[in-house]
């Protein structure tokens, strides 16, 4: 129930007043009168008593002082007490409604009485006689007999208002406002004529603006008191419609001759709705919605709703919302929580910004259990287990135990846990001698919760927090004065009252709200040492961070190693399979799990294994599926499981991402560049940029332009410094894009091996350059055979088999020089070795040639043209001859024969052939994934497997032209077998 009390005192109804006033006042405040209830009379109500008016008017007439605006509400609520004045005959509607324009304000019918009052006082200050005023009235379309009865109640409302004291005789009665006429500047005089226009339209605008400024400092004033005493039919327009809703669920419609009515504003005010065909609101205004709850705080009720710790603000915060008799006034808005439910704000105060440590403070003790909590949430990351840490309602519970339910303000500012604790000396021997109610602890903050109580009754809607205790009681009267020498209860809700209590609290018990280890975990975590969770992976370029995270499906869940981008390319994939030790048993027992059943068997029990697997001290530079599937054959006792274990297809399993290395990569000022858990990604994406930012500040170890061998000896490789870090970098030559020779250093052997071949090749060029120049004159028959590879450009062509003979004559098998001595003995070699290798190619080129003249003659449209025009591109593109091994050069000719015997003998048997190529594409397609994984993953090509891929060459020879012979025996069984062997 509402508090009756509180609003027939907002409304100043009496009950010794007319009880037909009484009721009507009581339904305008409240709607509810209760049957047996009492009424005292208040100030407010002996004046409206005194005012033979309806109370609502009474109370409008009684706001008009106090805002300032008598004059013009005596006007407006004696129009309102008698009939409208403005007459609309029906057969001359149009006429009066277009006469009546001259009166009517756009934002306000209770203006346009002022302007029709004015209008008439007007015409009476002109002297006209009483039959002259008549005549206007009609001209108008006003009843003057109205008109006079308007008068005639103003000036009794004037004389009572002023018997009251509510004015003076001066304010009470209106003179109509001046109709101030547009004054030119002065200083037009002197303008010429477009100027004077200029400032003529600057003047208009300006009159405008002050008319328009002086109209609405006056609305304000004239509508607030109006709100008063038509609080109730106050409305919100709806969004789906054009009615509006208005006190306790009623819906009303603007009445057509409103001039409102085509405008139809967001929030109206109605002097009353008459309910015909429709409920209407006649004589409406626009007001604002905050007017409401200023002018009549007593009616309206407050909701809170979803109160939450807001850590910008530092306090508990909760949304607000106004309503009047059901209708939203204001929807929300952050109001602070501690006022209106101090135990509950407490509550969400300490698990926000203590326990999520929401929050910023800057204390001893947030700072310690902030790191404490951080370290053993460190430890659960490690142990991928959330059963180390204490759970919240546990640091809820210690900080609920130490925090009082409120806390005190004495007169110096002091905030107290106690009443008692803010007390001074005198104050005790004043409470001894006079205050016989002494109380304990709790009785004092029962006390105090009292206050809060009444002082912010109103309602709270229930949520996560809340105990669903909703009050209907509206908002009460004002928080009770606390006496002199009693201290100030203070909600321990925001983060100034928080810090302002720990400084006293912390005189007595510094550590008070100290939280330590045995607090916080649940268990010791004994197993969880730096051995099995290391804080850094150590390479041999150092150290790198490692972080852990337990949190599944997050980018970051697992262990995390942050690694600069210089040392990108040196990152060894197999190595980081292995995990840290804590985590490498859970990823061995999921690979285990990836198995078939009857080689899971095998492993039975999993922990047992993989403990002894462990212990074998297996390679942890070395993949781990290898020596798994090793360790599994070997424990079994049978070799052959080894063929049972298809590793690339167990490889391909996708384990969780926590079994995977998260790898960070950051610049040199710890900014981020990239992340993921596939090194061989992020050595595509970043290698190039990591090996020019190894090369950083290394001048000292590189030289441009070397045109002959004074670079001394070169080391297989070389330390140096780079910031706090130790790192490894390869020397070798480099030919630079403009063809120039450069000592350049590298941040992995086999970048700076690739690179020294090419280089060192090029360096003895320039020793040699009379045989290369006749080495590029072109080789004996190249242009026959130019012709017959028309397929490739002649100067391509001619550039990739110069590049060969080089790569042959002058390096071949040899081992790369590294100092003066041995590249001089290299040269020597290379000339005698030059003129035998030219001419081999030479031979090998024509007879290549040749056969590819003769092969290509006989395609036109046999059913093998596209296969083996593909082979055709794979064996011959350009590029060739520096793509072939030496070795295979004599071969190139009997591989295109081959495919020509194969044409001639294929009408014979189809089907076989279709077989036959059904087996080579199989190997062919094993090889290429392969190769494809390897190359996708950063690694290196074994000779073994490059081999390979020559003897399905020769495989071919041996199915399509035996004939032609191979230089070892080959079969699709051989190179199965083969296969397996690599595989290993």
């Amino acid at each position: 129930m509402q508090n009756m009390k509180n609003q027939v005192r907002g409304s100043g109804i009496d009950a010794r007043s007319n009880p037909a006033n009484v009721s009507d006042g009581l339904q305008n405040s409240s709607g509810h009168i209760g049957a047996n209830t009492r009424y005292r009379l208040t100030k407010l109500g002996e004046q409206m008593a005194r005012l033979p008016i309806d109370p609502k008017i009474a109370r409008i007439l009684l706001a008009a002082k106090k805002h300032d605006c008598m004059a013009e509400i005596l006007v407006i609520a004696s129009a309102l007490s008698i009939q409208d004045p403005r007459e609309r005959p029906l057969e001359a509607r149009d006429a009066a409604t277009k006469a009546h324009e001259r009166f009517t304000d756009k934002q306000s019918d209770f203006l346009t009485y002022l302007n029709i009052w004015d209008s008439f006082q007007r015409e009476r200050d002109k002297g006209l006689s009483n039959k002259q005023l008549v005549q206007w009235c009609r001209q108008y379309f006003l009843s003057h007999l109205r008109m006079r009865e308007w008068r005639e109640l103003h000036h009794q409302l004037a004389q009572t208002a002023i018997e009251m004291g509510l004015t003076t005789k001066e304010a009470a009665f209106r003179q109509p406002p001046t109709q101030e006429q547009l004054r030119p500047s002065e200083s037009q005089g002197d303008q010429d004529l477009a100027a004077k226009l200029k400032q003529k339209q600057l003047d208009k605008k300006q009159h405008r603006a002050q008319i328009r400024a002086a109209k609405e400092a006056g609305y304000e004033q004239i509508h607030r008191a109006l709100l008063t005493g038509l609080i109730a039919n106050v409305g919100m327009k709806s969004p789906d419609g054009n009615d509006y809703t208005g006190a306790r669920g009623s819906r009303f419609h603007l009445f057509p001759a409103s001039a409102l009515f085509k405008a139809k504003p967001k929030w109206v005010m109605a002097a009353e709705l008459v309910e015909t065909t429709r409920l209407y609101a006649r004589d409406v205004a626009v007001i604002q919605p905050e007017w409401i709850e200023q002018e009549a705080p007593h009616l309206v009720r407050y909701h809170y709703f979803e109160p939450h710790w807001e850590q910008k603000r530092g306090e508990v915060v909760a949304s607000e919302r106004v309503t009047l008799y059901g209708l939203t006034v204001l929807p929300r808005r952050p109001v602070s929580y501690g006022k209106v439910a101090p135990e509950e704000a407490r509550e969400i105060f300490i698990r926000g910004a203590l326990v999520a440590q929401e929050s910023n403070l800057q204390t001893a003790f947030f700072a310690h259990n902030k790191k404490l909590i951080k370290e053993i949430t460190e430890l659960e990351h490690k142990s991928r287990k959330q059963d180390v840490l204490v759970d919240d309602e546990a640091l809820f519970a210690f900080y609920n135990e130490r925090l009082p339910e409120l806390v005190w303000k004495d007169a110096k500012g002091g905030v107290w846990g106690s009443e008692e604790g803010g007390q001074t000396q005198s104050d005790k021997i004043a409470g001894q001698n006079g205050q016989a109610n002494q109380r304990n602890a709790g009785r004092v903050a029962q006390a105090a919760h009292a206050d809060f109580k009444d002082a912010d009754n109103r309602e709270r809607e229930p949520s996560s927090h809340t105990l669903q205790n909703v009050s209907d009681d509206p908002k009460p009267k004002k928080q009770p004065v606390f006496q002199k020498g009693r201290l100030k209860p203070l909600p321990l809700a925001d983060i100034r009252t928080f810090e302002a209590w720990l400084k006293t609290a912390e005189r007595d018990n510094p550590r008070l709200l100290f939280l330590s280890r045995d607090d916080l975990m649940q268990h010791a975590a004994a197993h969880i040492t730096e051995e099995q969770f290391p804080k850094f992976w150590q390479t041999a370029d150092g150290k790198f961070k490692l972080s852990y995270r337990f949190e599944p499906h997050h980018p970051l869940d697992g262990v995390t190693m942050t690694v600069p981008l210089t040392v990108l390319n040196r990152l060894h994939a197999p190595s980081l399979e292995w995990l840290v030790p804590g985590m490498l048993r859970e990823k061995i027992q999921l690979l285990i799990k990836a198995l078939p059943k009857q080689i899971r068997r095998i492993c039975v029990p999993v922990p047992d294994f993989i403990t002894k697997f462990l212990e074998s001290n297996p390679d942890r530079q070395a993949a781990i599926i290898p020596q798994l599937a090793h360790f599994i054959a070997k424990s079994a006792g049978d070799m052959r499981i080894l063929e049972q274990i298809d590793q690339d297809a167990w490889a391909a399993q996708e384990l969780p991402e926590h079994c995977y290395l998260n790898l960070r990569i950051i610049d040199d000022g710890g900014q981020e560049l990239a992340g993921g858990r596939k090194l061989h990604e992020l050595q595509q994406q970043l290698g190039q940029a990591a090996a020019v930012t190894f090369r950083d500040n290394t001048q000292e170890f590189e030289r441009d332009n070397v045109t002959a061998w004074d670079i001394g000896t070169l080391p297989e490789s070389i330390k140096f410094a780079r910031g706090k870090q130790q790192l490894t970098g390869y020397l070798g030559l480099q030919r630079e894009k403009d063809g120039r020779i450069a000592l350049r250093l590298f941040d992995t052997n086999e970048a700076a091996e690739q690179a020294h071949r090419q280089g060192v090749i090029e360096l003895m060029k320039l020793q040699l350059k009379e045989q290369v120049k006749d080495l590029n004159k072109g080789i004996q028959g190249f242009t026959q055979a130019a012709m017959l590879l028309k397929h490739i450009n002649a100067d391509t062509l001619r550039d990739d088999l110069t590049q060969a003979v080089c790569d042959r004559a002058f390096i071949g098998e040899d081992e790369l020089p590294r100092n003066e001595k041995a590249f001089k003995e290299q040269i020597k070699r290379a000339r005698s070795r030059l003129p035998a290798v030219k001419e081999a190619l030479s031979r090998y080129l024509q007879e290549t040639a040749a056969a590819y003249a003769e092969l290509n003659g006989k395609l036109g449209k046999h059913p093998l043209t596209h296969l083996l025009r593909q082979r055709l591109q794979t064996l011959l593109a350009a590029g060739f001859a520096t793509r072939t091994p030496w070795a295979q050069w004599p071969r190139l000719p009997i591989y295109l024969k081959a495919m020509t015997l194969r044409l001639e003998k294929y009408s014979s048997n189809p089907a076989r052939d279709a077989a036959r190529e059904a087996d080579i594409q199989e190997l062919e397609q094993m090889w290429q994934e392969k190769t494809d994984s390897l190359v996708k993953q950063g690694l290196p090509i074994s000779d073994d497997l490059a081999a390979f891929k020559w003897m399905i060459e020769e495989l071919r020879v041996s199915l399509f032209a035996q004939e032609l012979k191979t230089p070892y025996p080959v079969s699709v069984k051989r190179l199965m077998k083969e296969w397996e062997k690599i595989g290993k």
